[in-house]
């Protein structure tokens, strides 16, 4: 694992000061890889900066750490051209790529192909990299730097450009640390988290002069003209047919998806050595996980963590089926409200975010519990909901679609076994005429005025005024099929939602691989069938539990029960109300969003089990500005 950081500064600087410059963000991303620096300092002509008073621009360097075999990136690379690559990640094709460039793959490296691949295609060579990566280059003959990060998202990579310098790094906060003209903080996206939980969509990282690189994209910063460029290096095509469901037809695709799914798994663990942890919840992704590692590597050490709670122990009932039917040990993490109380201004600072809710702070536990149990590698099955139909929002979308189809009888088959999913014919119908209003009936600002408007009132007027005036930056996607709406939870909104584990695990020194989210093969399979084999007979994530069946225990895939990365969330809020509105009331709000007088005011009436959007919206609020005032 590495911590990758690149600086060009627009005005000569010293080398000794640049190198110092670097060597304090390398600082900050130490937990990706103390283990060894390395770093570069550049003069305009691309040469090696000598002497320490010698002028230089740019400065590129990383840290590292060793897991796995002798093929981790082996970073940084520097070619006999002056081109220099700092790579992060793993790659699950390098046999074929090394076949592509008639080279042993017993004497290269990732880097090496990496390298070798940029020097004789360019940037068409991104799309050809599969697995999880992002990486930092320099063409020193068209003095050109690029940052990219893979498809889907797996590995982040952030930027900024400023009238001062470009820069590049694994984490925004490094960028934010070492550059005052880069943090200006965008209220809207202040309001839109404290309002609606909604946390890194697309460019959204609070910060004006700091931004995500999407997956999929590379910049590029030509420094003889100064030009910047993002652009998209892949997209994931999808089936938007209506084609009706087929039982012969789905017995074709569960086969070859089982077959995929174990393989994509296997390509993945055998890129690393030793045990390997993998987090069991007792839902499909994560069964489907270790159950797979089980059967492509029966003598690999697997270690199960389950976060449980003091309350009702949260997924142990279930994560002890996959236990038992794998028979790997298995270490339970515990998590308590004491501990958010106590270390959320921590996480938030691992995060470079404010936690939205507490489940992150429980993935963040469960990787705390893997470090000290000595595990370097973790595999999260993040991608599972967002590929296979796993949200329950996803049902009207489906029944809009049979029905805009003719297909009644199908329409009313799904509608009558809807139980299956864990909903009620009752929760389906709410679910669609909210949809229907929020389209039809409500604007944003109505729609808050009548469903949040205790929340609404808890911000400071003159900002959420300015919220509601502007548009959002979150382009809408028409969807008229389920696999409208896959596609956009896939391409659009997972690379932010895979940042939590990322993150979480990085903090610890933990490298976190992701088989569901890192194989454009298995993902471009899943999305060229068509959307009516994803929810099918009532059940969500069908394609995946029929797959999975002989692999998975029975019983888990026959869940009704959908949970997510489950919490007592209600429990906790209730625990740590008082707390919270405290520490509100006395810490600063530098952007004046929140109307802590309303808070004040109303804490009795309004902090309630029975206002539960309340109660998030107030550890939403403690999050934020635990994060804005632990800024440095």
């Amino acid at each position: 694992m590495n911590g990758l950081l690149c600086i060009y500064k627009k005005s000569d600087e010293r080398s000794s000061i640049l190198a110092e410059t670097l060597h304090g963000g390398l600082k900050s991303l130490s937990h990706r890889g103390a283990a060894t620096f390395s770093s570069f300092i550049l003069n305009r002509d691309m040469e090696y900066a000598g002497r320490d008073d010698a002028p230089a621009c740019i400065a590129m360097g990383a840290c590292s750490a060793g897991t796995g075999d002798s093929h981790i990136a082996r970073s940084p690379k520097s070619s006999s051209r002056g081109n220099i690559l700092f790579f992060e990640g793993r790659l699950i094709n390098r046999a074929e790529l090394c076949e592509r460039l008639a080279a042993s793959p017993d004497n290269v490296s990732d880097s090496d192909v990496v390298m070798r691949l940029m020097e004789a295609e360019g940037s068409a060579c991104f799309r050809l990299l599969k697995g999880f990566w992002s990486l930092i280059y320099l063409d020193a003959g068209n003095k050109t730097l690029y940052g990219a990060r893979d498809h889907f998202g797996c590995r982040p990579l952030y930027f900024c450009n400023s009238s001062r310098q470009f820069a590049l790094a694994s984490e925004s906060r490094t960028l934010y640390t070492l550059f005052d003209d880069v943090r200006s903080i965008n209220r809207y996206t202040v309001i839109d988290f404290l309002l609606w939980g909604n946390i890194g969509k697309l460019d959204q990282y609070f910060f004006n002069g700091i931004h995500s690189l999407e997956p999929s994209h590379f910049v590029k910063y030509e420094s003889a003209t100064g030009k910047l460029t993002v652009e998209r290096y892949y997209t994931l095509p999808y089936n938007r047919s209506r084609e009706p469901y087929d039982s012969l037809s789905e017995q074709q695709y569960t086969d070859r998806l089982s077959r995929m799914m174990t393989d994509s798994v296997q390509k993945n663990i055998q890129l690393f050595d030793g045990a390997l942890a993998v987090g069991v919840s007792g839902g499909m992704d994560s069964s489907s996980l270790i159950c797979a590692a089980k059967k492509a590597d029966p003598e690999r050490t697997l270690v199960a963590y389950t976060t449980t709670d003091s309350y009702d122990g949260g997924e142990i009932y279930w994560a002890e089926k996959v236990v038992r039917h794998t028979g790997v040990e298995w270490i339970k993490a515990l998590c308590t409200p004491e501990q958010i109380l106590e270390n959320l201004e921590e996480v938030n600072r691992i995060h470079n975010i404010p936690l939205y809710n507490a489940s992150s702070f429980a993935q963040y536990r469960m990787m705390e519990e893997i470090r000290k149990q000595g595990q370097a590698v973790f595999l999260d099955g993040q991608g599972g909901d967002e590929m296979f139909g796993g949200y329950l929002g996803y049902f009207p979308l489906l029944l809009q679609s049979l029905r805009r189809n003719g297909e009644w009888r199908n329409w009313w088959r799904e509608l009558t076994q809807v139980g299956n999913s864990g909903m009620t014919v009752r929760d389906l119908f709410v679910r669609r005429l909210k949809l229907w209003a929020k389209e039809h009936g409500y604007n944003p600002r109505r729609l808050t005025q009548r469903n949040r408007k205790d929340l609404y009132e808890a911000l400071t007027p003159h900002e959420r005024e300015r919220y509601f005036e502007q548009l959002s930056p979150v382009p809408e996607i028409k969807k008229e099929i389920l696999n409208d709406a896959l596609f956009e939870s896939y391409t659009m909104f997972l690379g932010n939602i895979l940042r939590w584990g990322e993150h979480s695990a990085a903090s610890q020194g933990i490298e976190c691989v992701m088989p569901l989210s890192d194989n454009p093969d298995l993902t471009e399979f899943v999305f060229s069938i068509p959307s009516t084999y994803k929810m099918h007979d009532g059940w969500n994530k069908y394609l995946q539990r029929k797959a999975m069946l002989g692999t998975v225990p029975d019983e888990i895939c026959r869940r009704r029960q959908k949970m997510g990365f489950y919490i007592p969330e209600q429990n906790w809020l209730n625990e740590m109300g008082d707390a919270m509105l405290t520490v509100i009331q006395r810490m600063d709000d530098p952007e004046g969003c929140i109307n802590r007088r309303y808070l004040v005011e109303n804490r009795n009436r309004l902090y309630t089990p029975a206002n539960p959007l309340f109660q998030q919206f107030v550890f939403r609020c403690y999050s934020y500005l635990l994060w804005r005032n632990g800024l440095a």
